[in-house]
């Protein structure tokens, strides 16, 4: 059963994990989104999960982009929803207002999936904050990488 999207937008907070298809990344398939901050100003913001380290990787060192900036996820570890190895890269983030959220949730595009740890949390934050390529206005939302 579906809950009303008033009821689900509630619950969607920091370290927890999504599924849904997005316009904003170039693939039909569903991914995995973590939101890492929901604002007072009706904004969310993720990260994308991906298992494609390689392709990752080759992105990171071609640019020269700091290794902190692409964060492993290990398998079903404290509870997370992921089944393999999954990768977070940092250079980049998905900003969703809530109205953009809900449309995604009322076309049944976005489905809840769990949550990361503490742990977890605190290296995609500190890896958003040290990309050159995330910009100054976002890391100012974001919590602070000394902050944990």
């Amino acid at each position: 059963m579906k809950v009303p999207f008033e009821l689900f937008l509630r619950a969607v907070q920091e370290k927890k994990v999504y599924y849904f298809t997005s316009a904003k990344i170039d693939s039909d398939v569903p991914h995995y989104f973590i939101c890492v901050k929901r604002t007072d100003d009706c904004l969310l913001i993720f990260t994308c999960c991906t298992s494609q380290f390689e392709s990752r990787r080759k992105f990171i060192e071609s640019r020269k982009l700091p290794f902190a900036t692409l964060v492993y996820i290990r398998p079903g570890e404290d509870g997370n929803p992921f089944t393999k190895d999954t990768y977070v890269d940092c250079n980049n983030c998905h900003i969703y207002t809530f109205e953009e959220f809900k449309r995604m949730y009322n076309s049944a595009a976005v489905r809840y999936s769990g949550e990361i740890s503490e742990e977890y949390y605190e290296q995609i934050i500190i890896g958003l904050h040290e990309s050159p390529l995330i910009a100054e206005d976002i890391k100012e939302i974001l919590p602070a990488k000394d902050s944990f």
